[in-house]
């Protein structure tokens, strides 16, 4: 099997069973901003700005040691919701300050590190504890959110299925 990093291109998968928020204003941009109390990396406000939140085109993320992740989707950009949610959760389930979650599961999330630099890394987040107690594990995918979108990929199809035969 051989792995189709992203390049550019659709960044959202369309058509998407995970509904996107509404179309982001400079407005609202600012808003979430100001109530997370950071300024989110220009990559992924252009992102976000081309649809807000929703199912990725290139699901599945590379960590240094070869294992990946699925990151099905990504929150939408809302002070009520989405991102916006991220104080809460970070209090609810223990995780550290200075994060901006960006999706998540409740034992795995995916979020843009504020606590040491002004320009966030990407990490995701495991939960390693038991159903009472949360003990996190931290691995570093990227320096900026646009290296993160490179360990972004898809399985590439095979010689097979390109011809219009059935995967194996």
């Amino acid at each position: 099997m051989s792995l189709d990093f992203y390049q550019g291109g659709p960044f959202w998968k369309s058509p998407s069973e995970y509904k996107p928020g509404v179309p982001l204003t400079p407005q609202r941009i600012t808003e979430v901003e100001q109530l997370l109390g950071v300024s989110l990396p220009d990559t992924y406000v252009r992102y976000m700005l081309e649809q807000n939140g929703g199912e990725l085109a290139y699901r599945y993320v590379l960590f240094d040691d070869g294992e990946a992740a699925i990151i099905p989707y990504l929150y939408e950009m809302d002070t009520a919701g989405g991102v916006g949610m991220s104080p809460l959760f970070l209090e609810q389930f223990g995780l550290p300050k200075g994060l901006v979650l960006l999706t998540g599961d409740f034992d795995s999330w995916l979020a843009l590190d504020y606590r040491h630099l002004a320009e966030p890394e990407v990490i995701y987040m495991t939960n390693e504890g038991d159903s009472v107690s949360a003990e996190w594990k931290e691995y570093r995918l990227a320096a900026s959110f646009e290296d993160f979108t490179a360990k972004l990929f898809q399985r590439a199809p095979s010689k097979k299925e390109k011809k219009g035969g059935t995967a194996e």
